[in-house]
């Protein structure tokens, strides 16, 4: 199952059962005094989770890799490049183009279907001169 699929029922559960455990704020993932995580945290738990659990180093990723993760996913699933822009709080696209790292696959399938395309419009453009 690719990482964020089911994301919407995990952040249900999040806004449920822990949100209301931590202090009124306008932040979604607030620290214990209901400010914003500092990103060093964030990074510090979840390594030492990942540690907790048994993976091996090779295994292990960062906030910053789910980030990467995150708009790799919605591209290739078609969301638009700006709005991926957006979500990420980039100020320009050319920033969110270095966070997006398609497959082989991926890329391999979008050649395809562009000289699928072209071809076929080769073909009608060459019936219709007839």
């Amino acid at each position: 199952m690719p990482m964020l699929d089911g994301l919407d029922l995990v952040l249900h559960w999040f806004l449920d059962d822990v949100r209301g455990k931590f202090p009124d704020s306008p932040v979604l993932f607030a620290d214990e005094s209901g400010g914003s995580l500092h990103r060093g945290t964030i990074r510090n738990r979840l390594r030492y989770l990942m540690e907790l659990e048994g993976r091996p180093a090779t295994d292990r990723f960062s906030p910053h890799a789910l980030r990467r993760a995150c708009a790799t996913h919605n591209y290739e699933r078609g969301v638009d490049l700006v709005a991926i822009q957006q979500l990420l709080g980039h100020w320009t696209v050319s920033s969110t183009m270095r966070y997006v790292r398609p497959s082989a696959t991926f890329i391999e399938d979008a050649y395809r279907r562009a000289v699928t395309t072209t071809l076929g419009e080769l073909t009608a453009e060459g019936d219709s001169s007839a």
